[in-house]
């Protein structure tokens, strides 16, 4: 039974079997056994949990078919999982001239050497992932840069692992200047040169 959708718009739209449903624009759009689903844009067809072919995980979703994206001026806040079957892309702000206090930082090489590179398998204890998967442990991260890590509502430890990368640039200059004082001191060797 139908009751409480709304077709605002467009053409050749339909929802049947369905509640709380919204159709807003568009065309060629079909909703059928759902419920609290919504459509913006074109050629999208959701069968839901009331649907003998449909899945309850078409349910309680707002669902947008533009062929060329969409574009969004501000922020958007996600509670929940963001997944994309493409690839995500951004760029982050990182302007000198946004900078204030700005200073090297220090034993980037010890702090890298602390961590543990690990496998491991995800468990029941999250839904997001699943299977075996390799990665840092966030409170090793959290004793070495604690403004990498952030704490969820739910208590778990979550951290941003692109911000590891000025650790890893900084540990291999580190690296560097080792290597090149000890390139140093073996070619004094060699030469027969010892200070």
């Amino acid at each position: 039974m139908s009751q409480n959708n709304n077709i605002l718009g467009g053409h050749l739209n339909t929802i049947t079997n369905s509640s709380n449903c919204t159709v807003i624009n568009g065309a060629n759009n079909q909703i059928n056994g759902a419920n609290n689903v919504h459509i913006l844009g074109d050629n999208l067809s959701v069968l839901g949990a009331n649907h003998e072919n449909g899945s309850a995980d078409n349910d309680d979703t707002f669902y947008v078919g533009c062929q060329n994206g969409i574009y969004v001026l501000g922020r958007i806040v996600a509670i929940g999982d963001i997944e994309s079957e493409g690839d995500i892309l951004a760029f982050a702000s990182s302007d000198e001239r946004l900078k204030d206090n700005v200073v090297p930082i220090d034993r980037c090489l010890d702090r890298i050497l602390s961590l543990d590179a690990v496998e491991f398998d995800w468990n029941e204890l999250q839904q997001t992932y699943s299977g075996h998967d390799i990665g840092l442990i966030a409170q090793q991260v959290k004793d070495i840069a604690p403004e990498i890590v952030q704490e969820r509502k739910d208590g778990y430890l979550a951290m941003k692992y692109e911000k590891l990368i000025p650790l890893l640039v900084g540990a291999t200059q580190e690296q560097d200047r080792q290597i090149k004082e000890l390139e140093s001191k073996v070619g004094d060797l060699i030469d027969g040169v010892i200070e």
